[in-house]
């Protein structure tokens, strides 16, 4: 049994919201100044743009390394500790003193930026049972997708007092103050019965254990199916609708925060749903909609036609909303007693995917590249769905997935 959190379960969501918008900043918030910052360390501007690669890299590995360790140590010290290091990880890198060096520190960044994301998944399998984690996981979808938007008016805003040296220490600073309130407000969620031994045979045996559970893989395809329609859409968009259309790029801006709006009204609809319709039913339609929203892009790009191409896109883009907060719910509700480890595998999936799937939807500079990518995403999603998930023989919704002999397999404290 989990520990009881100190705190209430409702004072948690805004706390776990505010390490996942951490996240987001850490790339987002200093794209305004990528200029300045390679005359700065002269360097080209690709160099430049390699330092925000250099995070998600760091965000991707991090992941499924510190996902399963949280279920050896628990929750609590992985999260502080990772908000720790990246306030450390920041302040060297407004010091970093050539390109390299700053490299290798942003991935170092994405590392520590991992645990924020990993743990803030487990511990709400950790604490909300059912519709309550559908409603935190769509709380924390809907803040993830907003984020993207504010971040760079913020970087904007911080370019008029400081340059991208001065904006790392804000960031680092506001780590700092995180970790201080969490330090106070954050209770550890996973009880030291439930806890596996930390060595590296038995976090190895639980990855392998997790993937052995049909329904979190075939939720876990969903999930990585969502990740290439969202980054395939990031990668090429641009380039469709300002180089294909002739959108100006802050007319471009305006789409892509619409379409941002679009995610978090469709993450807050689930929030509001899954307590009557369950997670099951949500991902549904969800997945219908994207397939939908894929064929009117197709058909919008084959016609040349801006405004049906920007429904398609709306449509697609807006459907994540109601996938990926329910294909996590379901994922990590079928893993309860191994979180960390299904969290991490979430992740990664999600980042890999994602970064095979954005330079594809690029390839030629073609719209169709778009088209494909997303219409692969959208199709894939729910064919992986029916086809791992249907024979399963645990239940989709059971809080405890592994028959007793698998779990007495894994090395305990």
């Amino acid at each position: 049994m989990s520990a009881a959190p100190a705190a209430g379960p409702r004072r948690l969501v805004p706390l776990l919201a505010a390490f996942t918008a951490l996240v987001v900043l850490t790339t987002d918030v200093y794209m305004p100044v990528l200029p300045r910052l390679a005359d700065d360390l002269a360097t080209n501007a690709a160099a430049a743009a390699a330092t925000l690669s250099a995070v998600l890299v760091g965000v991707a590995v991090g992941q499924v390394v510190i996902g399963p360790l949280s279920d050896a140590v628990g929750r609590r010290l992985p999260l502080l500790v990772g908000g720790l290091a990246y306030a450390v990880a920041h302040v060297l890198s407004a010091l970093a003193p050539s390109i390299g060096t700053l490299l290798a520190l942003r991935f170092a960044t994405g590392l520590a930026a991992a645990a924020c994301i990993v743990v803030t998944r487990a511990i709400v399998a950790d604490v909300y049972p059912g519709a309550a984690a559908g409603r935190a996981f769509a709380t924390l979808a809907a803040v993830a997708s907003i984020a993207p938007v504010v971040a760079p008016l913020l970087g904007g805003a911080l370019a008029l007092f400081t340059g991208w040296r001065g904006m790392f220490v804000v960031l680092a600073c506001a780590a700092v103050a995180l970790v201080a309130y969490a330090w106070r407000a954050l209770p550890e969620t996973l009880a030291v019965g439930d806890r596996i031994a930390p060595r590296a045979g038995a976090l190895t045996r639980e990855l392998g254990a997790v993937l052995a559970v049909r329904p979190f893989l075939a939720h876990l395809g969903a999930v990585a199916a969502v990740g290439a329609v969202l980054f395939g859409y990031i990668g090429a968009s641009s380039f469709v609708l300002q180089e294909g259309y002739g959108l100006s790029p802050q007319q471009y801006s305006l789409v892509f925060a619409l379409n941002a709006v679009g995610i978090v009204a469709a993450s807050m609809g689930t929030r509001q749903l899954v307590a009557r319709v369950g997670s099951a039913r949500i991902l549904a339609a969800g997945h219908a909609a994207s397939v939908v929203g894929a064929g009117v892009l197709g058909a919008g790009v084959a016609a040349h036609h801006l405004a049906v191409t920007m429904a398609g896109l709306f449509l697609a883009i807006a459907s994540i909303g109601f996938i990926f907060p329910s294909a996590t719910t379901l994922a990590m509700g079928s893993t309860r007693s191994m979180a960390g480890a299904a969290s991490g595998l979430l992740g990664i999936a999600q980042f890999t995917v994602g970064a095979i799937a954005s330079p594809l939807a690029g390839a030629g500079g073609s719209p169709w590249s778009l088209v494909a990518v997303v219409g692969v995403g959208a199709i894939l999603g729910p064919l992986l769905v029916a086809v791992i998930g249907r024979r399963s023989p645990f239940p989709v919704r059971g809080r405890h997935p592994l028959t007793p002999s698998w779990r007495r397999r894994l090395p305990r404290r």
